[in-house]
């Protein structure tokens, strides 16, 4: 039987505060740091690219970095770039001599200058619109592979499953015209500004990598262990806190399909592209609902029956933390931005400011619960059941299903 991964930094119950860290080599700390080095030397790539060829650069107009409200955005993606340049040394270095003190030193403050400047100054009108779409994108395939997986394992739910998408081949048959329109100004905008995307995905992985990385070895020192465990404990208000984050933008997209729009022009004047444009992206501030709150139900620790075969195996704990702190990062970083161009109006619609801090409190207390940090020391068996090696694992009961 493999041994349950729980953090080595942080002692079992009953082992005191006296526990001698991990090693700083731990594979957490090695995989972050290559994902750091990885995202670092992309997002400086691209950053050179832009400073070599201005006439394709898609951040040089206004509102499209938080930072450029400060200095002029030529001279911003010069400190971008040495910062970007800065993570890559800091980043190799760490994966080349992991037991140098010098090297574990740099990696907490090149982190946080990493963060503020990828994560807060690179952000900006780009951000949440470039994220809506990639998620919109994504509900109908995660929602024809849910389907599927139901259907093959659930035979009590294959009539009204089989209705269901009978009306969604209709309704894409009928309006199929719309359909067509709707993508074609999709990929036609994306098409004008090929690096559109790169200039928002990049940076932003690049703050989620340092901010993973910076956060692990604060864990591991012992660092975080008290902030830990009282996250820990209010875990379920800070998720539900955060849940209700995409909340009024999932129904004001929603009324695009009403006689009453909200957000948007005359009824009169919205096309069908434009109403399935609203329904999209509503699904997609759905589905961010549902998987947030996954982090205190169930089917967020175990795998609900309709898996098929993994039923009942034990959700691996990155698969909802790592996409978690990477939108917690994207939200908090885009906070600012969308207060200075909408104003507070827009900051309610679509309110980053106490979303984004909700869901990396929220996330916390996840990867807080998933290893036994509930009173701030390291896991029961109980707890440590959660992150034990699926392949060791038994199914749950029916009623944790």
């Amino acid at each position: 039987m493999t041994s349950t991964s729980v953090p080595r930094d942080v002692p079992r119950r009953g082992a005191g505060t006296g526990a001698v860290p991990p090693p700083v080599d731990a594979p957490p700390d090695r995989r972050l740091a290559g994902a750091a080095l990885a995202a670092s030397a992309a997002t400086a790539a691209v950053l050179g690219w832009f400073l070599a060829r201005p006439e394709i650069d898609p951040l040089l107009p206004d509102g499209r970095m938080l930072g450029a409200e400060l200095v002029p955005a030529a001279s911003l993606e010069l400190f971008l770039l040495a910062a970007a340049l800065l993570g890559v040394v800091t980043a190799a270095a760490a994966l080349a001599r992991p037991t140098a003190r010098a090297a574990g030193r740099l990696v907490a403050p090149v982190g946080v200058l990493e963060v503020v400047a990828f994560g807060l100054l690179a952000q900006g009108s780009g951000t949440l619109p470039a994220a809506g779409y990639l998620v919109s994108f994504a509900v109908p395939v995660l929602a024809v592979w849910a389907g599927v997986q139901v259907f093959r394992t659930r035979p009590a739910r294959r009539l009204p499953l089989a209705a269901v998408a009978a009306l969604a081949v209709v309704g894409v048959v009928v309006g199929r015209d719309a359909f067509v329109d709707w993508w074609g100004a999709i990929t036609s905008g994306l098409a004008r500004e090929p690096w559109a995307l790169p200039s928002v995905l990049l940076p932003l992985a690049t703050a989620a990598a340092w901010a993973g990385l910076v956060a692990v070895r604060a864990w591991r020192r012992g660092s975080l262990r008290t902030a830990t465990a009282w996250v820990t404990r209010h875990r379920r208000l800070f998720t539900i806190v955060a849940a209700l984050g995409p909340l009024p933008y999932a129904l004001a997209r929603a009324t695009w399909l009403t006689p009453w729009p909200a957000f948007a022009g005359p009824a009169e004047e919205l096309t069908l592209p434009v109403r399935i444009q609203g329904l999209s992206l509503s699904s997609g501030a759905w589905l961010g609902i549902v998987l947030t709150l996954g982090l205190i139900l169930p089917w967020g620790e175990r795998l609900p029956r309709w898996f098929g075969r993994r039923a009942g195996r034990p959700v691996p704990p990155a698969a909802a933390i790592v996409p978690g702190g990477v939108v917690a990062v994207m939200l908090c970083g885009a906070a600012v931005p969308m207060v200075v161009m909408m104003g507070w109006a827009g900051a309610l619609y679509f309110p980053a400011w106490f979303w984004g801090p909700a869901l990396a409190l929220a996330v916390w207390g996840y990867a807080g619960h998933r290893y036994g940090v509930e009173d701030g020391l390291d896991g029961g068996a109980e707890d440590a059941r959660g992150v034990s090696d699926p392949g060791t694992s038994r199914p749950a009961p029916a009623a944790r299903r």
